[in-house]
């Protein structure tokens, strides 16, 4: 059957230019973009969200919709991203790295305005090139077996070793954390439970959204409301308005953009990688091929970009799949799968011959909602850049609670907040001796994958599978790969080396070596369990302790190994893909007793929420950590009241957002 491809696309953008549909398109745009600032709703949350209001429209109509919202929502979640260090989803992590710092130096609205405009041209270019390549493309994705499947997720795994920067071995120690945190609960192949001590909520594993959350935003609070002052208090207010330095920014990286955003789009064709992973490989990849590169992970504009022009052009490549043939290319696309099949829409080779009009509309849906979504979102980014200003008395409370609503809607259970708390309080710990959090959260979602298709291809293949010839090439990009990282670290190696004179040994325990111990600890525990599980179940984590046992017992050795450098020598500085925070003159005493505060007054939020209900808690904990931390009561009780008022609206009659029951229901009690 002859296709018209050049028709296709034309009857498709007629069609999506009829007035009807580009109003629910602007309506899914503008929902998609607010609820993405709430760290935990958008994303698949957000698609859940607003699958209840299709219900009235036609198919096409409800397409528009909810392909406008999700095409925005990896731009909208680098808001909390950039201003809190708090990622809005798991795909905005990588925007931590970079975004953050600036806003910490006062370059919020740079960083925006960079973000917002690789991010439009990112999911744009992305999406234009699926238009042109879908009859290429998918011949060769509907090819890919198990097999090659397996060999990208070994590919995305070497990128851990150029994520862990100047400490290897304190890298692949976070990557064995990692893949131990993944292979928590029932093994899917053997029934067996790992490491679940008994409790029933870890069978189904630790949820992808409270490991982020955990990770990477629990600490940013915590050295927030340690500091005791704004995000950017040192800096004036005129050095806020950068969003157009932001846009300048990404149109001299012009070339690195169009790149990314056509990889990622080709990558997140291939089923099971999802946008999660992607933006991690761009941007370990920008990491190692751009001039200047030292100050990556320090607030550095290009990773920003790097990681935004990711983003979005994941969504376009990972609707083809979805379309096409009924495999979700990643969690909300899935739940996007089951909107289509309830307004008759049905995934299969059809939508690139007598439906091919209808795959063209969809993509054009990306490519037009990114525009308008930037053009909104980057509007924004002045006046949002202001509120790193505010006290950290008043803004540290806000962002927990949100923060809180978040990890509460990953399993709506109790536990999820207990989990928070401890991983976040092991991502704290992991930033103040140095260790490289990037690699632990890569590892987490690469593992279970790399475990699940390792045994479907040696159950078909055999050892046979390693001759295919893409896996053959694949396997030979990351051996080059790896040789690289491994010549770059030599190199670095033996240029540092012309400055020492010699080392020697001081044996300390501070809070480094302490650390390395429990995680060695940790590992051989672990080991020693998993050893006693049936193979098929214990080769993974095995591995992944052992791994971890070893590497964490290098680092602490090697912390205690001190090199004496040359007079007039200088030190170079070892790249560090993760964030730094400058306590300034306060003692490691203080810092420790004031992150336990933290904790503390946080624990006031999980346990009032258990007792009486999220909705009444809020108001306690906003006014006691407000109160505590020295805010009067006369700006303690307006806050408190409005905020309050705002999340009611916002969750209980907007969103309808469900929670885990209370021990005293204090609404049911009333009514």
């Amino acid at each position: 059957m002859e296709v018209d491809f050049l028709g296709a696309m034309g009857s498709a953008f007629a069609m999506l230019s009829q007035p009807q549909m580009l109003m629910y398109m602007f309506i899914g745009v503008v929902i998609g973009t607010l609820m993405s600032v709430i760290p935990g709703v958008g994303g698949l949350m957000g698609i859940a969200l607003l699958l209840p209001f299709t219900f009235g429209m036609s198919s096409y109509e409800a397409m528009a919709f909810l392909l406008g919202a999700m095409a925005v929502m990896s731009t909208a979640d680098t808001i909390p991203a950039i201003l809190f260090g708090v990622p809005g989803t798991p795909t905005s992590m990588v925007t931590v790295l970079d975004g953050y710092p600036m806003a910490k130096r006062g370059e919020a609205g740079r960083a925006l305005g960079a973000a917002f405009t690789s991010s439009v041209i990112g999911g744009v270019f992305g999406a234009l090139v699926l238009l042109l390549v879908i009859p290429v493309i998918m011949p060769v994705m509907m090819g890919a077996t198990s097999a090659e499947l397996l060999a990208f997720c070994l590919l995305g795994l070497a990128m851990v070793a150029a994520l862990a920067g100047g400490a290897i071995s304190k890298g692949l120690a976070a990557a064995g954390i990692g893949i131990m945190l993944a292979f928590i609960g029932q093994d899917a192949n053997t029934a067996t439970l790992r490491w679940t001590f008994g409790s029933f909520y870890l069978w189904d594993g630790l949820h992808i959204l409270v490991v982020a959350l955990g990770i990477y935003a629990i600490p940013e609070l915590a050295d927030l409301a340690i500091q005791s002052k704004a995000i950017a208090a040192d800096r004036k207010r005129s050095t806020m308005d950068g969003a157009a330095q932001g846009f300048k920014d990404t149109m001299r990286n012009i070339l690195p953009v169009t790149r990314n955003s056509a990889a990622s789009s080709a990558l997140g064709v291939i089923p099971a990688i999802g946008p999660a992973v992607i933006p991690w490989l761009v941007y370990s990849f920008t990491s190692l091929t751009t001039r200047g590169k030292k100050n990556f992970g320090q607030g550095d504009v290009r990773g920003v970009i790097a990681a935004e022009s990711s983003n979005n052009a994941t969504v376009g490549g990972s609707l083809l799949p979805t379309v096409v043939l009924g495999v979700p290319g990643s969690a909300p696309m899935a739940l996007l799968l089951g909107a289509f099949l309830l307004h008759g829409i049905a995934p299969g080779p059809d939508m690139l011959t007598r439906n091919l009009d209808v795959t063209y509309m969809m993509v054009w849906t990306i490519v037009i909602a990114n525009v308008i979504g930037g053009i909104f979102a980057f509007g924004l980014a002045k006046p949002l850049s202001q509120v790193v200003f505010v006290r950290s008395a008043i803004l540290v409370p806000l962002i927990a609670s949100v923060v809180f609503v978040g990890a509460l809607q990953s399993s709506r259970q109790w536990e999820d907040v207990m989990l928070l708390v401890a991983i976040g309080v092991v991502g704290w710990l992991m930033k103040r001796v140095h260790w490289p959090r990037a690699p632990l959260f890569l590892a987490f979602i690469l593992a279970p994958l790399v475990e699940q298709y390792f045994f479907i291809t040696m159950n078909i293949h055999g050892w046979a599978w390693t001759t295919r010839p893409v896996v053959m090439v694949l396997l030979a990009i990351t051996g080059l790969f790896m040789v690289g990282v491994a010549i770059s670290r030599v190199r670095k190696l033996w240029l540092k080396r012309r400055s020492i004179s010699g080392f020697h040994w001081e044996l300390r325990w501070g809070l480094d070596a302490l650390f390395s111990l429990a995680v060695a600890v940790v590992s051989a525990l672990a080991l020693w369990q998993a050893l006693g599980w049936p193979a098929a179940a214990s080769t993974m984590p095995v591995a992944a302790t052992s791994l971890c046992l070893v590497t964490s017992l290098v680092a602490l050795v090697g912390g205690w190994i001190r090199p004496t450098y040359k007079a007039d020598a200088e030190q170079a500085e070892e790249q560090h893909f993760d964030l730094i925070t400058d306590f300034g003159e306060l003692t490691p005493t203080q810092v420790l007793w004031r992150g336990l505060r933290f904790l503390l007054l946080f624990g006031v939020l999980g346990v009032a929420s258990w007792l009486i209900g999220l909705m009444w808690a809020l108001p306690i904990f906003l006014l006691v950590y407000m109160l505590v931390m020295g805010e009067k009561l006369k700006m303690a009780v307006p806050v408190v009241l409005g905020f309050w008022a705002v999340a009611y609206v916002l969750f209980e009659h907007l969103l309808r957002l469900a929670w885990p029951n209370p021990l005293v229901d204090i609404f049911a009690w009333l009514n």
